[in-house]
């Protein structure tokens, strides 16, 4: 398992992606074209935990660090996708610290947390790693809520301040839809909210990451204190190449 605490301790930015198709192919493209992570996403994509575990594997053949967007706060999608290998949580829709530190307890074993324990699974190598798997878990697991609607923006100062967590994730799509903006990720105000929400991780010290789709505002996250992104989706980025080939290529009429 490669792990997504030990990029974040390289302290210097790192891309990576979401993932929506059950593509190992594209995961180890992705992890040799240079992006250091991918995060499955249990959320939106057609598939469930029985994909999830080969996509980890393809992942991390390709030198990536796996993290599972599951659907929810819930304590069943959290177990299964540590129990088969992901580095760590993506837990969609945090508007308030309480929200964040119920994450952070479904995400550990006792005495930190509530997480089910089992000795047989992937994560533990089948039994090989023993009773020093459930305290590296502890250590090693991260735990990142994912901050997406007004409510979430308005608490973010004390959910980064959450006990625990490893990280923040920003999502600008949703942020944008709750702003009543419809997807517009070029609206002043979700900008601006972004912004806002970087420099108030940076000053709690707790990295923080985003969604990004355009390259030119992305850099200028970066030039912010973002610490890594998420460009894009798999199915954006097979789209985006697909489109640009048809324009290019067909003769104009």
């Amino acid at each position: 398992m490669i792990l997504f605490s030990s990029l974040l301790c390289e302290n210097k930015p790192f891309l990576g992606t979401f993932i929506q198709t059950a593509s190992p192919e594209f995961l180890e493209a992705a992890g040799y074209a240079g992006f250091r992570f991918a995060a499955i996403d249990l959320e939106h994509a057609s598939y469930g935990t029985e994909t999830l575990v080969h996509m980890i594997r393809a992942g991390e053949a390709a030198g990536m660090s796996m993290l599972a967007r599951v659907p929810a706060l819930d304590a069943v999608w959290i177990k299964k996708s540590l129990d088969m290998g992901a580095s760590g949580i993506i837990v969609p829709n945090i508007d308030t610290p309480e929200q964040a530190a119920e994450a952070v307890r479904l995400c550990r074993f006792t005495p930190e947390g509530i997480r089910g324990a089992c000795p047989g699974v992937r994560a533990n190598r089948y039994g090989a790693g023993g009773s020093e798997y459930y305290r590296l878990s502890n250590e090693n697991t991260a735990v990142i809520p994912l901050v997406e609607s007004l409510e979430g923006v308005r608490n973010f100062a004390e959910i980064v301040h959450t006990p625990g967590i490893s990280a923040v994730f920003l999502g600008p799509v949703d942020l944008s839809v709750s702003m009543g903006l419809c997807g517009d990720l070029d609206a002043p105000e979700v900008k601006d909210a972004l912004l806002s929400m970087i420099r108030q991780a940076n000053a709690a010290g707790v990295p923080v990451g985003a969604l990004g789709l355009d390259p030119v505002f992305v850099k200028k996250l970066f030039r912010e204190g973002l610490d890594f992104l998420a460009y894009g989706i798999d199915t954006i980025l097979i789209y985006r190449m697909c489109r640009d080939i048809v324009q290019s290529v067909l003769p104009e009429s």
